[in-house]
């Protein structure tokens, strides 16, 4: 039978639909949605040149030796995670991608900040804060920094610091990147690298602990914590010094604890005018330097004096101290080889911190090092080069 040519076209531009349709399909299907961290909305926010991250380096205090290879694309991004509750909430961060690497695959690198109290102090809102996303990708890992629960534009109302929910709620995003990152012809190889300053150290274990107790389709391989916090329980001679330089760190955690647990106990450690201030003070809107001019320095006039002499004895803060120790992190699981750096003279987080948790860690086998610095204070630019030490040590992994 012949068929009119008009027919024929139209029969053969419908097989050609058809087709395209199906290779459409099986492409969306290689790209498998993750059980966890679901990407909801994807930005991107430009691009910065090898130019321009060597203008970066004398800002951070990077070395002229420090290389940058390669330019990089960033994008901000949101993801369903859970809070500390177990009910559905949004969280944030930012992807750093190196471009034209020549590379088969990228290693990930999940980059933990360290506190923050601003919502927008994150690498989502400005990248360039972002510095280990910025220096990570330049050398060729692909590198996600989480803003963290309750930072960014995540919709919770507050980031829960120093809780072990965390290590979800950073999983998630490692685990919802893999499909970001197929849909955009990303090739990512199966190594996971952790790098985490100071509550991100902490953090960067929480991820271990979490991936022990609910394991996911892939591991941590390497980690670098670097004066991180881990011990949260205060000692028996603690004593506060007469004057907090950042009283909003100082009770930032406390007030966190008392909201996620429900303790009502704020006003048993926190002074009245100070304590009636913190809801608007915590909103995510203020820097601690402005949180810091609302408050006072003086100890004894922003704790209670039950606080600092009773701690040990009074029944009114037991649940408190078993909301912290259940969040301490010194016997952590620890998937993959990890590296611990940290400064002996680190002012607010002591370096047996890191000594201790080194010495947990290979107790039960782990292959692990740690580097304790003769010199440094607690603050990045004192940091900078451990950041260094860390990129080059992950490169016998990559």
């Amino acid at each position: 039978m012949k068929i009119p040519t008009l027919s024929f076209y139209k029969i053969s531009f419908q097989i050609l639909f058809v087709m395209l349709l199906s290779c459409d399909e099986v492409a969306q299907e290689s790209c498998p949605e993750p059980e966890n961290g679901d990407f909801i909305s994807i930005v991107e926010k430009g691009e910065m040149t090898v130019d321009y991250i060597e203008g970066l380096k004398p800002s951070y205090g990077l070395p002229d030796d420090f290389e940058i290879s390669y330019d990089i694309q960033i994008y901000s991004v949101t993801y369903k995670t859970t809070d500390p509750n177990g009910k559905e909430a949004i969280a944030s961060g930012a992807i750093y991608i190196p471009l034209n690497t020549g590379k088969e695959s990228l290693s990930l690198v999940s980059g933990q900040h360290g506190l923050t109290i601003q919502k927008s102090d994150v690498a989502s809102f400005l990248p360039a804060l972002g510095y280990l996303g910025v220096f990570g990708a330049s050398i060729g890992y692909a590198v996600i920094q989480p803003d963290y629960l309750g930072l960014g534009n995540s919709d919770y109302p507050f980031y829960p610091v120093y809780q072990k929910t965390n290590g979800k709620v950073l999983l998630d995003m490692a685990e919802g990147v893999k499909e970001f990152a197929c849909e955009n012809d990303i090739t990512l190889n199966e190594n996971l690298f952790l790098i985490g300053y100071s509550n991100g150290g902490y953090n960067s274990i929480a991820m271990h602990e979490e991936l022990s107790k609910r394991p996911r389709d892939f591991d941590i391989d390497a980690s670098v914590v670097i004066a991180g916090y881990f011990d949260l329980k205060r000692e028996e001679d603690f004593k506060y010094p007469e004057i907090i330089e950042t009283p909003a760190w100082a009770i930032y955690h406390s007030y966190v604890l008392n909201k996620t647990y429900n303790l009502n106990v704020i006003d048993k450690i926190i002074r009245s005018p100070y304590v009636e201030r913190l809801d608007d003070l915590f909103n995510g809107e203020y820097s601690a330097t402005y949180i810091d001019q609302k408050l006072t320095r003086y100890t004894e006039q922003l704790f209670t004096a039950d606080f600092l002499n009773n701690y040990d004895t009074l029944p009114i803060f037991d649940n408190y101290k078993e909301a912290i120790a259940s969040n301490s992190l010194m016997n952590a699981n620890i998937s993959g080889d990890i590296f611990l750096i940290h400064s002996k003279e680190d002012e607010v987080v002591p370096y047996e911190q890191s000594q201790n948790l080194y010495d947990s860690v290979k107790s039960k086998g782990v292959n692990a090092e740690l580097m304790l610095l003769e010199k440094g204070n607690h603050s990045p630019q004192d940091y900078v080069m451990s950041v260094v030490e860390a990129l080059k040590w992950l490169e016998q992994y990559d």
